[in-house]
């Protein structure tokens, strides 16, 4: 009896069942000694299950991993199978040697137009740089004029002026003295004229000989005289005979805005200093520099289109074409009188302008301007050698006249040159 228990302890311990850990993946927990059957067992236990060995499990495990491996490597295979999907070539551009070769399905696709090379006669429409100005006629320097100590500073820059207003006021001795001279001259008039009556009613009479009466005479024309010229020396000074004594008033000569000043109150200045500058901003010229090959096609009164950085464009027309070119830059001046009551433009601002000129028209090979292109920062056309082949060529431009680009150098009469789809050509070249 006792040799059956012990037996049957050792079988429980080492006994396989199906009820495992799933904390242990699968491994069986055995039992412990302390957990054997004791010879008083009286309970009746359930029928044991006979579980697989673990071998068996993990070949199991094994052949599944390798049927899963075996699907990947088909299926990554899957180009050599039967039902390889074939690959269509794609309808594009390419390059042979210098040209860009394409299908005539492209060319439809892109809208690809060609033209010819034409020699026709071209007015030329310029565009050209320039420089906002003042207009001469519509701006005044404001000189000190003589020696003197600025006391009051009346307008500043950006105010506006009317023609007489103080600009500001100086104190000057040399002016002191000229209205003084003025007081002196005024006083030897007087006596002079009193002088004069006497001598004419003494002659009248009889009383005084004709000299006397002529010398009195010239003695009061000769005191009104120096009387006039003291007063037009005090007005050259800019002062007042009835102003104020040894101060002198700097006035705007024109009505318009202080764009300038030079001066500030206490200051010492001397006979030569431009203190302000006035102008009237409503009217400006701009400065356009054309080159000597172009300035025969400008007209005076042709139009003008003014366009300056981040602006709607401003019309003008041509006040004066140069006479002279410049022999280092090899152009000449064009003005263009511009009316600025909006404020668009600023003396001193850079500016770009079209002009449309209507001097003769001049005979050169033209394309249309949709032709031209820049690649590499070059003026570029596409040359057409056969419907479907295109070779980038460079050129060397001319003037246009907004539909019509001039050439002078790279292409010759009757050639053919795409005037549209230039773009998607372009893009091939960086692809």
């Amino acid at each position: 009896m006792g040799h059956r228990r012990r037996h049957r302890r050792l079988d429980r311990r080492f006994a396989v069942t199906d009820e495992t850990n799933p904390n242990d993946e699968g491994l069986e927990t055995p039992l412990t000694p302390e957990e054997g059957v004791s010879d008083d067992e009286t309970q009746p236990r359930a029928p044991k299950q006979e579980g697989r060995p673990r071998w068996a499990r993990w070949g199991i495990a094994a052949g599944l991993s390798a049927l899963a491996a075996a699907g990947l490597f088909a299926w990554l295979r899957g180009g050599d199978t039967e039902t390889d999907v074939p690959v269509t070539k794609a309808d594009v551009p390419h390059v042979e040697g210098k040209a860009i070769v394409f299908s005539k399905a492209f060319s439809d696709r892109a809208g690809i137009v060609t033209e010819p090379v034409r020699l026709a006669p071209l007015v030329p429409r310029l565009k050209v740089v320039g420089t906002v100005g003042f207009d001469p006629a519509h701006v005044s320097a404001v000189g000190t004029r003589i020696p003197g100590l600025v006391r009051t500073l009346r307008k500043v820059e950006g105010d506006s002026v009317k023609k007489g207003d103080v600009l500001a006021e100086i104190e000057s001795a040399e002016l002191g003295e000229a209205q003084a001279g003025v007081a002196v001259a005024n006083a030897h008039r007087k006596a002079a004229s009193i002088n004069e009556k006497r001598e004419r009613d003494l002659a009248e009479r009889g009383l005084t000989t004709a000299r006397e009466h002529e010398v009195a005479t010239a003695t009061h024309e000769e005191q009104r005289a120096v009387l006039e010229a003291a007063r037009q020396r005090v007005i050259a000074m800019s002062g007042s005979p009835g102003g104020p004594f040894g101060v002198y008033m700097l006035r705007a000569p024109l009505e318009g805005t202080v764009v300038e000043r030079h001066i500030f109150a206490g200051q010492s200045v001397d006979a030569h200093l431009i203190a302000f500058r006035v102008a009237n901003l409503d009217h400006l010229w701009v400065e356009l520099s054309v080159f000597e090959s172009n300035v025969d096609a400008i007209r005076k009164d042709d139009p003008v289109e003014i366009t300056r950085v981040g602006g709607d464009p401003i019309p003008g027309r041509v006040a004066h074409v140069g006479e002279v070119v410049d022999p280092v830059s090899r152009t000449a001046e064009v003005r263009v009188a511009v009316s600025n009551t909006e404020r668009k433009l600023r003396p001193g601002q850079s500016v770009t302008a079209i002009i449309q000129a209507s001097g003769p028209s001049r005979t050169m090979l033209t394309v249309p301007m949709t032709a031209v292109t820049y690649i590499d920062g070059r003026p570029t056309v596409f040359l057409a050698e056969s419907p479907e082949r295109v070779v980038p060529t460079p050129i060397e431009l001319g003037p246009d006249d907004g539909k019509n680009q001039g050439v002078t150098a790279g292409l010759s009469e009757g050639q053919v040159v795409v005037s549209r789809g230039v773009f998607a050509l372009k893009s091939e070249l960086y692809r």
